[in-house]
């Protein structure tokens, strides 16, 4: 993995540097007696090695991006400069295509290159020692076919000292010693696969590890934990794990990235996942996850996180943050919308020692994966103070039991670190708009309009039905996607300049944009907006658009059934099938009562079966006990999305 071995050479080069003038030639070393290896191997041979390789993610390292796989160039970034990886395909010249197996053998096992240099930690072969040599023999079957690939590698850029390989000996002697794995007895056979796959081909350590100040791994601590690249691998000692998960959700999480109402992968664990693990066995994985599970605890293993409660004042206002920006996705319970959405209550990555997975995936946002949808980011809707009392509400509610230690100067750091999307940074926050007026020839909103717009709208006109009539008249051949970018550009200068938060701002555009979109389509163009103050859908050509409430605040209201926003009919057949729900209900749920209702009256307008599920529904919500009023508003306005979502593109 790039991230693991960027974090760990920064370290290890040091250490190499202080302790070199120790060296000896690794020339001088033991090498293993010749081991006879057929010159031309098997299918089968070579087809065993391709999966050992898979679980050993070499093709990651060894592939530069838009490279050919496995010919190296991937620079890795350290403190003392820049480390490649080198070209390991047939090619006699630039890659291995001259090395014998012993050569191979030696690297692995050893961390010794066919030259008789120390290879550099970047290439895990503290782990990689423990393959038996029948993996071995088949991993050197597999590679012997690569296509060869004349690609020279890179010089590295690592500064003097730090390009002296032999100050690598001081830490060999330390903390390095060459062993083969050796299944435990009185452990089953699955058990000892685990661990083979775990502690040796996996390398699983290395990321989920503390280290020493050498760059060693803690071994008292071993799977603890550790921070990588602005992400936090999480704790996987047996202890830890198994107060979060059971073995057919573990398997189920390695196999695809995601669990059930528990938690999806990000950052460098989503690339293990998609690069290797995503390739193994049921049989594996579930040798993996019985290891883990049951592997023995490390002497340091930190103690269960005691929580503690946010101090009132900061309680409140977070929990106004999360309202307005999670809970409609996450819903106001933390439990996510099965299927779409994960959880934060209960999720592993959201309850880890350190804050930073939850810092990093608000800054950076997530893409779709697995089982889920993605997430945007919130960078430039929250400040440094804001998203730290963000994180660390969602880390104490809900039953979650994380220590809050996030920090405003921590989220600033973070924010300088990952990689924020360009409206991310807090110089974008000041709510930048689009200029309009591209270059010449290029067709867009007429910038003179806009501005004439502009004025209106400053000058107290909100009616957007009026607003669309007016650029139409000045525009007349202006499309429907035309007449939206207009007004949005005229409406967002007067947000702008108005106070309050940055995401109550684009909170409002984007409800007035939604708004001048459905007005812009000619079947909607006749519908008023409507005075219900819940998510709405109206008719927008073959499809629909959602109409936003003005307000989550204040008592829910639901649409009166009396027959004049939606027929009485499909009122009743929208009660008949959501019935009385346990709420949330899932998204699922939503998406596949919309489709039901959509197959039994195909000729009922989109937008009136959905407007009847969400008046149904809000009713439902209305009348069960216990909610606040941001949790109703909450779970409508997902609802309602869902269905919206779902329904534009049933026909």
């Amino acid at each position: 993995m790039t991230a693991r071995t960027t974090t760990r050479i920064g370290m290890l080069l040091g250490l190499a540097t202080a302790l070199g003038s120790f060296g000896a030639p690794a020339a001088s070393a033991q090498t293993p007696a010749q081991v006879s290896v057929p010159a031309f191997p098997d299918d089968a041979l070579v087809a065993r090695g391709e999966y050992l390789a898979r679980a050993a993610d070499c093709m990651p390292c060894h592939t530069a991006p838009g490279g050919k796989p496995y010919a190296g160039g991937l620079g890795l970034n350290t403190p003392f400069g820049t480390l490649y990886s080198v070209n390991i395909t047939s090619d006699p010249e630039t890659g291995i295509g001259s090395w014998s197996y012993d050569d191979f053998r030696r690297a692995l096992h050893d961390g010794i290159r066919k030259d008789g240099a120390y290879l550099y930690p970047a290439m895990p072969f503290d782990a990689y020692t423990g393959i038996v040599e029948d993996d071995l023999r088949a991993l050197w079957a597999y590679v012997r076919r690569l296509p060869a690939v004349n690609q020279p590698n890179p010089e590295n850029g690592l500064a003097f000292p730090f390009d002296i390989r032999l100050g690598m000996l001081a830490w060999r002697e330390l903390f390095f010693r060459p062993a083969s794995f050796v299944p435990t007895p009185g452990r089953s056979e699955e058990w000892n696969r685990g661990a083979y796959l775990v502690e040796a081909l996996g390398h699983c350590s290395d990321c989920h590890s503390p280290r020493n100040i050498m760059g060693a791994i803690k071994g008292k601590a071993a799977f603890t934990g550790s921070e990588i690249d602005g992400f936090y691998a999480p704790d996987i000692a047996s202890g830890a794990l198994a107060r979060m998960w059971q073995k057919d959700t573990l398997v189920q999480f390695l196999k695809t990235g995601s669990a059930p109402q528990k938690t999806s992968v990000f950052g460098p664990m989503a690339e293990v996942i998609h690069d290797s693990l995503s390739y193994l066995t049921d049989a594996d994985l579930a040798a993996m996850a019985t290891y883990l599970l049951d592997s023995p605890p490390p002497p340091d293993a930190p103690a269960p996180q005691k929580g503690s409660p946010l101090p009132p004042m900061v309680h409140a206002r977070a929990a106004k943050l999360y309202v307005d920006n999670c809970a409609a996705c996450h819903q106001p319970q933390g439990t996510g919308l099965e299927g779409s959405i994960p959880p934060l209550a209960g999720n592993p990555a959201v309850i880890a020692a350190e804050p930073y997975n939850v810092i990093t995936v608000a800054l950076q946002g997530l893409p779709a994966g697995g089982r889920y949808g993605a997430m945007p980011s919130f960078a430039g809707r929250l400040s440094d103070a804001q998203l730290a009392d963000l994180v660390n509400y969602v880390r104490t509610s809900w039953g979650n039991t994380a220590t809050p230690n996030a920090t405003a100067r921590m989220v600033a750091a973070w924010r300088e670190s990952v990689r924020v999307p360009d409206y991310g940074t807090q110089a974008a926050a000041a709510f930048d708009c689009a200029q309009v007026g591209g270059a010449p020839g290029n067709r867009g909103p007429d910038p003179k309009v806009v501005a004439a717009l502009t004025a209106e709208i400053a000058g107290g006109n909100r009616d957007v039905p009026a607003l669309v009539d007016s650029y139409e008249a000045a525009v007349p051949d202006a499309a429907p996607a035309e007449v939206v970018d207009a007004l949005a550009s005229a409406y967002c200068p007067v947000v702008a300049a108005s106070g309050g938060e940055t995401y109550d701002k684009l909170a409002e555009l984007s409800r007035f944009t939604l708004q001048a979109a459905a007005d812009a389509s000619e079947p909607a163009a006749a519908v008023p907006f409507p005075s219900v103050p819940v998510i709405w859908a109206v008719p927008a050509g073959a499809s629909l658009v959602q109409r936003e409430p003005r307000s989550l605040a204040g008592p829910l209201t639901c649409p009166s059934p009396d027959g004049k926003r939606v027929p009485l009919a499909l009122l009743a057949d929208a009660g008949t099938l959501i019935g009385t729900p346990t709420l949330p209900v899932p998204g699922t749920a939503g998406a596949g009562w919309a489709s039901a209702l959509a197959k039994k009256d195909p000729k009922a307008r989109l937008s009136d079966i959905a407007n009847a599920l969400i008046s149904t529904y809000c009713d439902v919500v209305k009348g069960a006990p216990g909610l606040e009023e941001a949790q109703q508003h909450a779970f409508v306005q997902a609802f309602g999305q869902q269905v919206i979502q779902t329904l534009q593109t049933t026909r």
